[in-house]
């Protein structure tokens, strides 16, 4: 498994170029048409919003065009750096921390991973914050045993907040969290 891998998953599960009016997103569409139509607001979970703050607004066909280097710059500076996903001894631990971050924000991987580390046997403060501390006892523990145990509090974290409007995420939620769990699940 490699980073490549992460970034191929991450991307196909968000899928390619979106317009959907219901998204918030396209309240800021890019202005430029493709393929003769208008209102792009995302590509493979970017929004046009954050891609012109990385890359000016001059570069729309390249938003089209988004390559994997685009696309992880964008994913490094707001998610994969943010929660040290580089400092864990195991890849598998790094990129489930970052996909939760990705879903939830770098506060509630943080709070995620604490919990976890906490449940099998760490004693870390559960503040959302990934400091040294936090990355000393997640590598302290065997990353199987962690990845599970991730792997369970992100379950538990889907079921508690499928209730309303959400329900019909579930689903989707856990059918991506398995898909991730076969792919990455350390041996």
């Amino acid at each position: 498994m490699t980073l490549e891998d992460f970034i191929n998953f991450e991307r196909k599960w968000e899928g390619g170029l979106s317009r959907h009016t219901s998204d918030s997103a396209s309240k800021t569409p890019c202005p430029t048409p493709y393929k003769g139509k208008t209102g792009w607001h995302t590509n493979a979970g970017i929004t046009y919003s954050v891609w012109r703050k990385k890359f000016g607004k001059l570069n729309d066909q390249r938003f089209f065009d988004m390559s994997n280097a685009d696309w992880f710059a964008v994913f490094d500076s707001l998610y994969y750096s943010k929660v040290r996903a580089a400092s864990f001894n195991s890849l598998s631990i790094g990129f489930m921390v970052t996909t939760i971050a990705w879903g939830s924000g770098a506060r509630q991987a943080g709070l995620t991973l604490q919990r976890a580390i906490n449940k099998k046997g760490g004693a870390v403060s559960v503040d959302g914050v990934i400091g040294a501390k936090t990355i000393a006892a997640a590598n302290a523990i065997p990353p199987k045993e962690l990845f599970d145990e991730l792997v369970k509090q992100r379950s538990d974290f889907f079921h508690r907040i499928a209730k309303g409007k959400n329900a019909v995420f579930l689903k989707g939620w856990l059918s991506r969290l398995n898909a991730f769990v076969k792919k990455f699940k350390p041996t």
